[in-house]
């Protein structure tokens, strides 16, 4: 199989920095299969020379109507088509830079996450655009680039390296009379203000509780998600179509890609017409060139897009082979850039691919983000995943009249060779929503 680079040539041409082909793959791998359908449908309006090929029994290649577990009313979420990265293009073609920092502007607002965050090293960043772009620059020229488009770039906060980052940028470009004790808040205190413990932290910075709590309400208005105007949410009262279907023989997982899209070909009678030695108008030959050619590019690019996804989620399958059949304490530890050096693709290709995507498993439906954890534990490698299941365990099987404290659990978890503290103790019951020993008990 072919191994697919994301390939990022930002050419310094008029309609944009990508190549066509990059741009039409990168569209392609981040839309799930109902919008490839979709796609599809619009194009074979558009392009006469795409035909539609009449399949039969295709409801053979999908799965059966076994009973699954229902994830109804989850909420999706999908991409617009005028995307955040789309949005700061049209931005950075008017800043007054030099033609390379525009390349390099444009490389990283097509590397940002779905929160709009830049979660790359400068080191990394460097790597990227020598071995891509073929621009060879130092780590603080690229901060400095970095911090000047946080500066100048909307909407606020967005390229920043993370939440804490964000907040703080968007903070400074308001003019907040209270820009910096609500920066220190960030910086110091976000326990504190998850607990709405007010009194502590204005006792801390040596102010009132009123100017904490007028503090706390200009945190509450920046924006935690800069991309966030890029999505629509929806609620979806029906499965989402998997990407593919996980099935159990002899004791291994097989994976079948989905094959529920529309399939398509260039149209024969166009192709001939074109080959025809019978003289046909001149602007009529150039039409037909060039349908045929964007034909041709759509259905190799999704040709692609099917091989590298069956080769990622195969890997993946098989990496999380023990979570798939026996449940969130098998859970592994995987980041997305262990699967990219594998496959030999971008970190940011395999967080396209798993966005906003689903396969169906023997034990249901699964979004595919959910087999990437990033953070083990340092002890016990297990995720944090796994170490919720195992306190959860720990707190079904107590004594109700005496029930285990932070502290106790934390003992207990270190005899397993976990070891975490007593705040993150705290925090998994907080995300289990098991409540504290002392109302445990009564």
């Amino acid at each position: 199989m072919v191994k697919l680079k994301l390939k990022q040539k930002l050419k310094q041409i008029q309609k944009g920095y990508l190549s066509l082909e990059s741009k039409l793959f990168i569209k392609l791998i981040k839309l799930n299969i109902e919008e490839i359908n979709e796609l599809l449908e619009k194009e074979i309006v558009e392009n006469p020379c795409l035909d539609e090929i009449e399949i039969k029994d295709l409801a053979s290649n999908k799965a059966s109507n076994e009973s699954i577990d229902e994830i109804n009313n989850e909420e999706i979420v999908q991409y617009d088509d005028n995307n955040i990265s789309a949005y700061l293009i049209k931005q950075i073609k008017h800043l007054d830079l030099l033609d390379k920092d525009k390349i390099i502007l444009a490389c990283f607002a097509y590397l940002l996450d779905d929160k709009g965050f830049l979660q790359y090293t400068n080191n990394e960043l460097k790597e990227i655009l020598k071995t891509q772009e073929k621009i060879d620059i130092d780590e603080n020229e690229i901060e400095k680039i970095i911090l000047s488009a946080q500066n100048i770039l909307d909407p606020p906060g967005i390229m920043a390296r993370d939440v804490k980052e964000s907040l703080k940028k968007q903070l400074k470009l308001s003019n907040n009379e209270n820009s910096q004790i609500c920066t220190t808040i960030i910086n110091q205190f976000l326990h504190e203000l998850s607990k709405k413990d007010y009194k502590v932290i204005a006792k801390s910075l040596q102010t009132s509780i009123s100017r904490i709590r007028k503090c706390v309400q200009d945190i509450t208005e920046l924006n935690m998600n800069p991309a966030n105007i890029f999505y629509r949410s929806q609620r979806n009262n029906r499965n989402p179509e998997p990407e593919a279907h996980v099935y159990k023989q002899n004791n291994q997982l097989v994976v079948q890609i989905n094959k529920g899209r529309k399939k398509l070909q260039i149209s024969n009678y166009y192709k001939n017409m074109l080959k025809s030695k019978v003289g046909i108008d001149k602007e009529v030959k150039e039409y037909l060139k060039e349908k045929i050619s964007a034909g041709t590019l759509l259905l190799k690019t999704i040709n692609e897009r099917e091989d590298i996804y069956r080769e990622v989620v195969n890997m993946v399958v098989q990496i999380q082979k023990d979570y798939i059949l026996k449940g969130d304490r098998f859970l592994k530890p995987l980041k997305l850039s262990d699967i990219a050096s594998e496959v030999g693709v971008h970190e940011s290709t395999i967080s396209r691919i798993t966005s906003n995507k689903y396969i169906r498993t023997p034990n249901g439906i699964i979004n595919m983000k959910s087999f990437f954890i990033n953070k083990p534990n340092k002890e016990s490698g297990q995720s944090s995943i796994a170490i919720r299941d195992i306190i959860l365990e720990i707190i079904s099987n107590e004594n109700k009249n005496t029930p285990f404290s932070d502290l106790e659990l934390k003992e207990i978890l270190e005899k397993r060779r976990i070891i975490i503290s007593r705040r993150t103790i705290a925090k998994y019951r907080n995300i289990l929503r098991i409540p504290s020993s002392s109302k445990r008990g009564k």
